[in-house]
């Protein structure tokens, strides 16, 4: 963990003078519970540096960045987000990993496996395809297609239920737990304590299901260069990353 040491008041550390100051973080909407649970933990090993988050879409976000936001750091949920903004970042780290699910709204008794999202009648949620979650959700339901038990016309049929595309995964699980949707595809941490009694979970086959990678970022113009810094060695730490363990992520 971060140690940051004042002696007296009379050296003060780069973070502790620029303390008033918060870190500015645009993270994909799917870290939202991890990363406003270490909050806390990163403000009192930082000596008080606080930390403001802005979650999103990754394409949303990358799309501010783009038109000149300020931020600190960028957590996208994939590569090609923050491969979208890399001429405005240093180099990336890969903070975690996460897994594709299937939430069924648990009342729904028109889906009980997979092969059920190309049934007719049946109400889907997809987020946009630019969405991280969007993309690897279709490419999901490409490679299920391959197989002779879904059938060439699985895609089709899945698209033909498809009511709302969202702008992030949270959007998606919303839906769903809300009964506006029979079905969703989002990410396994998504299924937090408030919609976990609200819904059912489908799990991919293995390897049909790609594996969502998050990099993370400081921006070159970082309005706080020292506590983004900061905020990233933290989070990627073992200190931060038991945060993001234990809400399901992976490394």
């Amino acid at each position: 963990m971060l140690q940051i040491a004042a002696v007296a008041g009379l050296v003060a550390s780069p973070l502790a003078a620029g303390a008033a100051d918060p870190v500015i973080v645009y993270a994909a909407a799917s870290l939202k519970e991890a990363f406003e649970a270490a909050a806390p933990a990163f403000t009192k090993a930082s000596g008080g540096t606080m930390v403001r988050f802005d979650f999103g879409g990754s394409d949303a976000l990358a799309a501010q960045l783009l038109q000149g936001a300020p931020a600190d750091v960028f957590v996208a949920a994939n590569a090609a987000q923050m491969q979208r903004v890399s001429a405005l970042t240093n180099e990336p780290k890969t903070l975690a990993h996460n897994s594709l699910v299937v939430v069924v709204r648990s009342s729904a008794r028109n889906v009980a496996s997979l092969a059920d999202l190309a049934k007719g009648g049946v109400k889907i949620v997809l987020a946009a395809p630019t969405v991280p979650v969007g993309a690897y959700a279709r490419t999901a339901l490409v490679t299920l297609a391959k197989d002779p038990a879904f059938g060439a016309n699985y895609v089709a049929g899945v698209n033909a239920n498809v009511v709302s595309e969202e702008t992030d995964v949270k959007a998606v699980a919303t839906k769903v737990a809300l009964g506006e949707a029979d079905a969703g595809i989002v990410y396994a941490t998504d299924v937090t304590p408030q919609i976990a009694s609200k819904v059912r979970v489908l799990r991919f086959p293995p390897a049909t299901a790609p594996q969502a990678t998050y990099p993370i970022a400081v921006l070159k113009a970082a309005p706080n260069a020292s506590g983004a810094k900061a905020f990233v060695d933290f989070i990627t730490s073992p200190a931060g990353l038991a945060f993001l363990k234990a809400r399901g992520f992976e490394e």
